[in-house]
């Protein structure tokens, strides 16, 4: 495995665990990291980074504990493209590209070929002279995507690369991901469920600190089989006083009458029949089954 975390928690007081004995392991190939913000993503990433010291548990990375000895050879070896990636705004973006090659010591003769071969590989050749306030908040992130790939690290971690960014954006951050995974591994941390299923084939979700699934998209999809259903109302009011019963993920009116997809543990929903979840409606479930419990 590329990245092994073992029983990992962390505790920023004694009251609050942001990570409660999470155990993963992550190879070759998109992994995605779902949950809400708050959920522990944030605290995950970091402590595989080596930015942050668990409380408890270990972190393998390419068969290299996560301790201080080995802090900076794993952070060679790592491309990080944080939530929030700004830069001086004046700098222009292959200004931005030299000052990284400066900070992790890339040699002055191979600078040029290192910075063109990223910016082309996230389509940003032809902006190397725009100054970052000059850019859209998709090509912001495609330039930190293009430093956090610059010296091709065998292990790609990127928080949230397509939040606040457009549709065609978001479509292009899955392609370069996609790309990039082929021959690395990648932890794609988001909120977005769309963002996970179209790029992903492993994920994990976490909810309150608390691992609440790993595995294959699949094996979510048929943990929830069974337990959604759809049902048609006569009247709104019908609908209204059904929804005080059971936790509803989505509705529409039609016509008159109002279609709801719907949560039970039930096999007798009476005129309800069962339909077949989607990845998002999977995840709903899960975390409505954690809050229930």
């Amino acid at each position: 495995m590329v990245i092994q975390a073992l029983d990992l928690t962390k505790k920023y007081n004694p009251k609050v665990a942001a990570l409660n004995h999470i155990s993963l392991s992550i190879d070759t190939g998109i992994f995605g990291l779902l949950g809400k913000n708050g959920s522990g993503k944030t605290t995950l990433m970091r402590i595989i980074t080596t930015l942050l010291t668990p409380t408890n548990g270990t972190v393998s990375i390419l068969g290299m504990e996560a301790t201080k000895a080995n802090q900076e050879e794993i952070k060679r070896n790592i491309g990080y493209l944080p939530q929030e990636f700004g830069f001086y705004k004046d700098f222009t973006v292959s200004e931005i590209m030299q000052y990284m090659c400066l900070l992790r010591g890339t040699e002055k003769s191979a600078q040029k070929t290192i910075i063109q071969n990223a910016l082309e590989k996230v389509n940003l050749t032809g902006h190397s002279k725009k100054k970052y306030k000059q850019l859209s908040g998709g090509m912001k992130r495609r330039v930190g995507l293009a430093q956090a790939i610059m010296h091709s690290p065998p292990i790609l971690i990127v928080d949230e690369p397509t939040a606040g960014v457009d549709p065609e954006e978001r479509i292009n951050i899955r392609k370069l991901l996609g790309t990039y995974a082929e021959n690395h591994a990648v932890l794609f941390s988001t909120h977005i469920v769309e963002d996970i299923e179209y790029t992903c084939n492993q994920l994990a979700v976490l909810d309150g600190g608390n691992l609440l699934f790993t595995g294959a998209l699949d094996e979510l999809l048929n943990l929830a089989d069974g337990k959604i259903y759809e049902g048609v109302f006569d009247t709104l009011a019908q609908f209204q006083e059904f929804e005080q019963q059971y936790k509803v993920i989505s509705f529409k009116r039609d016509g008159s009458k109002t279609r709801a997809i719907f949560i039970s543990e039930s096999t007798n929903m009476g005129n309800a029949s069962l339909y077949r979840p989607s990845l998002e409606e999977a995840y709903v479930y899960l975390t409505t089954r954690r809050e229930q419990q």
